[in-house]
């Protein structure tokens, strides 16, 4: 059903590796007839940024338009129109934020050493430069076969959702959002009464809320009346103690948080199911509020049988609210998502009012808190809980936390009464990384073992590196908006115990590593100026070494335990 592919282009040459299913193989060099006969029996290409440029290089080989112009064109920036119409296409870096696939290589430990054909070569390829570009190109299509089973979650929703909404075959290659937007029907609404607010006066008493929250709200529509900038008045923003903790309020998340927190004993997590989806409904903030009634009910039926088919209608809703303030969207509309996020600040702040004598507050996040009770409390927290729901049409998921360990709002981890992990932010990765991201996720496993195991930090920088997992102590960096990258490396001088240093070209991912050796400098990101600048990768050793190559190969014997233990220390609290 599925072909992987990648194009590679020079002036005088085109290769181009298929990977079927099945693991065949087939390479085309030059050949547009065989390229041609090949794409009448695919059903599904596949590659990795090929939206961008691989499917242009496709149809440029197909219409005979020269696809090193085409190459150049597409790399210089120029805007045109050229698009591969069959088979149809997906592209796995879809909604990946620009991650490249040299990063995603990288993070996942296997050998990111680039090819040495140059793509600018000005003559023909040799037999043996043919060879080599199609032995790169085959490992780049194994791994874009990788990350694309990697995301089979995200494909398959929009399969399900292309299947479920009786969509056009083709709408599959849209992003999830565009999905959402062409079942809802969607159309765009202008910047008008962004910030008149739809208010559910039918089931929120605002007499019983704090007075300063109302009147923040109140004068902000106020101004805006008057003609303030909207740009303006969405950026102010208030601080007010709720339950003993400062919470800000406005136009995004309401969040609050104890700082360098530390508890365990008897916690809740309070968090409302599909709150931004059930206060669209509550408010009527769709043109087509039929069909989003019937994907939330229907989603919710499904979710209670444990049915995996629930996952289109879940993605649905979702998009829904996270495309309303893109303007490019169908489903723009921002006086909605305005008038969403004030009723839900304010439905979270009647809550914790509620709650506050009967509790202690330790985290507020958007859809959720986090609480600490006595024994004995329980029965009075669940009827508040019981009233509130019915009150406000909302339904809450409710779980028991024993351990919680919280930085701030935006890093915590929690321990559930059977012992499940939650971890957010700097914790989140303490098993590991993964495709995406892939850097310094010791520092996430040594606090997890720290404050919910009581494991010390340098017995889990030890066991790790002992076991070679040497996954958990590389840094992925690339150069991003810089020119390049380079390393420091330094040379004795006459002079006892000093060093000249000059600085060696690397290529533009690379996987660094804390080290011993004292020849071994700084890694920076350069920019090509009068004279190089030179900036230091961030979170980097002053002592580092690069190891492009897979990961099983590299010596433990280079890395510096001690400097990552420092930076396990920094991040303690």
């Amino acid at each position: 059903m599925f072909t992987f592919y990648k194009f590679k282009v020079f002036k005088h040459d085109w290769l181009v590796v298929f990977i079927d299913d099945e693991g065949a193989v087939t390479k085309i060099h030059n050949d547009r007839d065989a390229l041609t006969h090949y794409l009448s029996s695919v059903s599904y290409l596949v590659g990795y940024n090929n939206y961008y440029y691989d499917d242009k290089i496709v149809a440029s080989v197909l219409r005979d338009i020269d696809p090193y112009e085409t190459s150049q064109k597409i790399i210089s920036g120029k805007k045109f129109n050229l698009s591969l119409q069959n088979p149809i296409t997906l592209d796995v870096m879809q909604e990946l934020k620009s991650l490249s696939l040299k990063e995603a290589q990288a993070n996942l430990g296997l050998s990111i050493v680039e090819t040495p054909v140059d793509s600018s070569i000005n003559r023909s390829l040799t037999q043996k430069e043919i060879e080599l570009t199609f032995s790169y190109c085959q490992n780049d299509v194994l791994i874009t076969k990788q990350l694309f089973e990697e995301r089979e979650h995200y494909f398959s929703a929009k399969f399900q959702i292309v299947k479920e909404f009786n969509l056009p075959a083709a709408s599959v290659r849209k992003t999830q959002a565009n999905l959402a937007a062409e079942v809802l029907k969607a159309k765009p609404k202008s910047d008008e009464k962004r910030l008149n607010i739809i208010y559910d006066d039918e089931r929120i008493s605002k007499w019983e809320l704090p007075v300063n929250v109302v009147q923040f709200y109140e004068d902000i529509e106020a101004s805006y009346n008057k003609g303030v900038a909207y740009e303006a008045l969405e950026k102010e923003s208030l601080t007010y103690k709720l339950a003993g903790l400062d919470h800000t309020y406005g136009f995004g998340g309401l969040h609050a948080a104890k700082e360098k927190y530390i508890g365990e004993g008897l916690y809740m997590q309070i968090d409302i199911s599909g709150y931004y989806a059930s206060l669209i409904i509550n408010n009527n903030l769709l043109d087509n509020m039929d069909i989003f009634k019937r994907i939330y009910q229907t989603r919710d039926e499904l979710k209670l049988a444990e049915d995996k088919k629930e996952i289109p209608y879940k993605v649905v809703l979702t998009a829904t609210y996270g495309s309303m303030k893109n303007k490019y969207s169908k489903l723009y509309h921002p006086r909605a998502a305005n008038s969403i996020v004030v009723n839900g600040q304010l439905v979270m702040t009647h809550l914790i009012c509620l709650l506050e004598a009967h509790c202690e507050l330790i985290q507020t996040n958007t859809d959720g808190i986090i609480i600490k009770y006595e024994k004995g409390f329980e029965k009075n927290i669940m009827k508040i809980l019981e009233l509130f729901e019915k009150q406000y049409d909302l339904s809450f998921d409710v779980d028991l936390i024993k351990k919680i360990a919280q930085r701030d709002v935006n890093n915590y981890v929690i321990m559930y009464q059977d012992g499940r992990i939650k971890a957010i932010g700097q914790f989140r990765r303490y098993e590991g990384g993964d495709f995406e991201r892939n850097s310094l996720t010791i520092i996430d496993r040594a606090l997890v073992n720290y404050y919910m195991h009581g494991i010390k930090i340098n017995k889990t920088v030890v066991d790790l590196w002992k076991a070679k997992q040497f996954e958990y102590f590389q840094l992925v960096a690339k150069a991003g908006k810089f020119d390049g990258m380079a390393q420091e490396i330094k040379e004795d001088t006459l002079l006892e115990g000093s060093f000249s240093s000059n600085f060696n070209t690397l290529q533009n991912v690379n996987r660094i590593f804390a080290t011993k050796d004292k020849y071994l400098g700084t890694v920076y990101k350069t920019k090509n100026d009068k004279e190089t600048k030179y900036s230091k990768v961030p979170y980097t050793s002053d002592k580092c070494f690069v190891w492009n190559e897979e990961l099983k190969r590299l010596d433990k014997r280079q890395l510096d335990l001690n400097w990552y233990i420092k930076q396990i220390e920094g991040w303690m609290f």
